[in-house]
């Protein structure tokens, strides 16, 4: 009993502002997807877990190895072998550690740092605070093949560390910093670490790419197949300086794809007799109208793509032709093609480049920089 009453004074006396934060040593993933009420879900490590506050201070050490979540949909509640914590923090001000990787039953992962939990739209959301370097080290591997040259590694560790900072805040309300999907970074924690990613981690620790003195919006794609986009072009916005349109010799990746009759069906059409379309400034393909036995219809080349699936039309970089009722797409790259791209970066690095030359050649005008 007086250990509940303890934990909630301690509770009272946390400060509101949790999130405030003057640097970005630590960083709040959100990990796997939502638990409903009622499901189940352990913590295991292979060290004892125990209750810390945000400042990481140890408050109960639970003396448990395994702990059970428990959320009713309104409460989150702890129980392990001898030990219960009701109401358990829903807003980071008590975390869950350990001295060794803690691994989440839902998700079948390891993770470093410390696990909360947040709920939003009556879900529970995993969250996993990490140092940032750390976070990195879970990155890497799924977004670069750890088998790359290592300068092409080091560009996307710098890529990688200064859109984590540039989007430090981009889930803050729901009281997060970044998710571990492409809408932020795929992130799988330390089952997925590497020796050859770790070292390019490490050998850029603390550098970010800045430009006017500002961690810069760090875009990266798999290819831009010879040519980058505009990050206004792809998305409007504002012009930015560095996210241009320019060639690239480094990145082409052809494929060729030939429309099924299930894409029809996708696309809402009976048949195609025809096909025109228009361009963008960097040559990709803005529209499409498809000729039929109804009538015209016309798809941004955007939409098209995601209705035939974005792995299969692998970009809007391509030439679409209609041969004998037969349409044929033939394209360049992967992906949206703005900023770095990944295959790109691996060419300059086999070509003798290191890594600040790619950073240099996809972000023109920009610096590397320490933290500050």
């Amino acid at each position: 009993m007086k250990k509940i009453l303890l934990l909630a004074i301690i509770f009272m006396l946390l400060p509101i502002n949790l999130f405030a934060k003057d640097d970005y040593d630590k960083i709040d993933i959100k990990i796997g997807k939502s638990v409903n009420e009622k499901e189940n879900l352990k913590l295991k490590s292979k060290s004892n877990l125990f209750i810390i506050t945000s400042d990481d201070q140890v408050i109960n050490k639970t003396n448990n190895k395994e702990i059970d979540i428990m959320f009713d949909g309104e409460n989150i509640n702890l129980k392990g072998n001898n030990f219960k914590l009701a109401n358990f923090p829903q807003d980071g001000a008590f975390l869950i550690g350990s001295d060794s990787p803690i691994y989440v039953d839902k998700i079948k992962r390891n993770y470093r740092g410390a696990i909360s939990f947040r709920v939003n739209n009556g879900k529970l959301d995993i969250v996993n605070n990490v140092k940032i370097d750390d976070y990195l080290r879970g990155v890497l591997p799924k977004e670069m093949s750890p088998e790359f040259p290592m300068e092409s590694l080091k560009a996307q560790a710098l890529c990688s560390r200064s859109f984590a900072i540039n989007n430090f805040n981009k889930y803050i309300k729901k009281g997060y910093n970044l998710d571990d999907t492409t809408n932020s970074q795929v992130y799988y924690g330390k089952d997925v670490e590497e020796k050859s990613t770790d070292k390019a981690v490490e050998s850029t620790l603390g550098e970010v790419i800045k430009y006017d003195g500002k961690i810069a919006e760090t875009i990266f794609c798999a290819s831009s197949g010879g040519y980058t986009v505009s990050s206004s072009e792809a998305w409007g916005g504002n012009f930015v300086p560095y996210l241009i349109s320019k060639e690239d010799p480094y990145s082409t990746y052809p494929w060729e794809y030939t429309i099924k009759d299930s894409d029809l069906k996708k696309l809402d059409l009976t048949d195609i007799l025809g096909v025109n379309f228009d361009l963008t400034n960097s040559n990709r393909v803005k529209n499409i109208t498809f000729n039929t036995s109804k009538g015209d219809v016309t798809l941004k080349a955007k939409n098209f793509r995601n209705k035939i699936g974005n792995t299969i039309i692998k970009s809007t970089l391509f030439d679409i032709n209609c041969d004998n009722g037969k349409v044929i797409i033939k394209g360049k790259g992967y992906g949206h093609g703005v900023g770095m791209s990944q295959y790109g970066a691996v060419e300059m690095a086999k070509k003798g480049s290191n890594y600040k030359d790619i950073i240099e050649f996809y972000f023109p005008g920009t610096n590397i920089e320490k933290i500050k």
